[in-house]
């Protein structure tokens, strides 16, 4: 309104600047040009304008979506090739990249932020795609269909394993500025032990399967072990078509005899599942099908993964931390095993862990619908609506 005045030519400039309570110094730079509008504009101007940024921000988050997320150095390179293509200056030209501050005020203007990304591989990435995961949930609720499970959740089970390595580490931890944060630790390296884990859709657990790694089993290794839990060993420590075999033994042996219906058996690819004949033969004659996922989607398909083994690996760590605090880093080695796993094992074993399933980055929620107990994006399926267990996403 001040420089509407100006212009005008009734009032001079100190007098507009007294009436409206404005610096003359503010007034002058508005009329000479050198600030457009009338916003507040302390500080230096912005190098790009408000769509300018918004066309930088859009690419980095399409990279972002498509498994390119650029480094915050990376984005400071792109921002003065961007500035030089629209012939924009401001940037230094001897470092050849924006400052700290535009960047920092950047990702807070375009809703961004710095983060950690996961590690996806190429695989993965080619593995989740809409042909895949439609065809794959078709097969399953014609398989559930023909069974005449569909709405029996403590029939459909899922089986997995995991590594544990005895190498405690927390996340964020308090401590002095400026200073080193060290935490103790029994070992540098750790062996893995394999645990073989199963559950249903009503968070029914069997008792797990540990796998040591040694060449034979003693007897004082299996003191304060879970409750009906198998202990064997390999040579590295990993699952063998033999153990497997042992467990699927078992497995049939617990499942409820009185109940004649058949149940499905979800689980990953492994050559100790896939080519393994004697375990096709047993699940047959006890009336079990095993279901298998796609290649390269068990990182968002597979239950075990989703939930549970997440809350088995952090009460393990937060046990073990405890146990290193108690007996002054000494390493728990095969006797003291137990100390820390069965009673991480005893908390991750809730019906939550079991059915639950946590929410993916990768699928935006409000494209998410829910269909019982699986979950599953509206736009990949239209066509069904059938309740098919309480683990599964639909992706891509």
């Amino acid at each position: 309104m001040a420089v509407e005045e100006f212009h005008k030519g009734a009032v001079g400039l100190r007098q507009l600047a007294r009436a409206w309570n404005v610096p003359k110094t503010t007034l002058q730079r508005r009329l000479r040009g050198l600030v457009q509008g009338t916003d507040h504009a302390s500080g230096r101007k912005c190098i790009f304008s408000a769509e300018e940024e918004q066309e930088l921000g859009s690419l980095l988050k399409t990279l972002a979506q498509r498994g390119f997320p650029l480094a915050a150095g990376k984005v400071k390179s792109l921002a003065f090739q961007y500035a030089e293509k629209k012939g924009k200056a401001g940037f230094s030209t001897t470092k050849g990249k924006a400052g700290y501050y535009w960047f920092k005020g950047f990702i807070n203007r375009q809703h961004l932020s710095l983060r950690k990304p996961e590690a996806l591989s190429v695989g993965r990435a080619a593995g989740m795609n809409r042909a895949v995961i439609s065809n794959w949930f078709d097969d399953l609720e014609k398989v559930l269909g023909e069974l005449n499970i569909r709405d029996v959740p403590c029939h459909m089970w899922n089986c997995d394993e995991t590594g544990l390595q005895e190498h405690f580490v927390q996340g964020r931890v308090t401590g002095e500025k400026g200073q080193p944060c060290y935490q103790l630790t029994a070992n540098e390296k750790a062996e893995t032990t394999t645990v073989l884990a199963c559950f249903n859709a009503t968070g029914k657990f069997c008792p797990p399967t540990v796998i040591l790694k040694a060449k034979r089993l003693k007897a004082d290794w299996v003191v304060g072990s879970p409750p009906g839990s198998t202990i064997k060993v390999s040579d590295n420590g990993w699952i063998t078509k033999e153990i497997f075999f042992e467990w699927a033994k078992s497995f049939v042996l617990q499942l409820p005899k009185p109940d004649s219906r058949p149940h499905v058996l979800f689980l990953d690819g492994h050559s100790s599942h896939v080519y393994n004949l004697e375990f096709i033969e047993l699940m047959t004659a006890n009336n079990v099908h095993p279901f298998m996922f796609p290649a390269h989607t068990t990182h968002c398909l597979q239950p075990a993964d989703k939930s549970f083994f997440k809350s088995l690996k952090n009460n393990w760590t937060n046990e073990g931390i405890e146990a290193v605090r108690r007996t002054g880093g000494r390493s728990l080695g095969k006797l003291g095993f137990f100390s820390v796993f069965t009673p991480a094992w005893t908390k991750s074993c809730t019906v939550e862990t079991a059915v639950r399933i946590q929410g993916n980055r990768h699928i935006p929620t409000e494209s998410r619908h829910h269909t019982g107990l699986c979950v599953r994006t509206e736009r990949n399926i239209g066509k069904s609506t059938t309740d098919i267990g309480g683990w599964f996403k639909m992706i891509i």
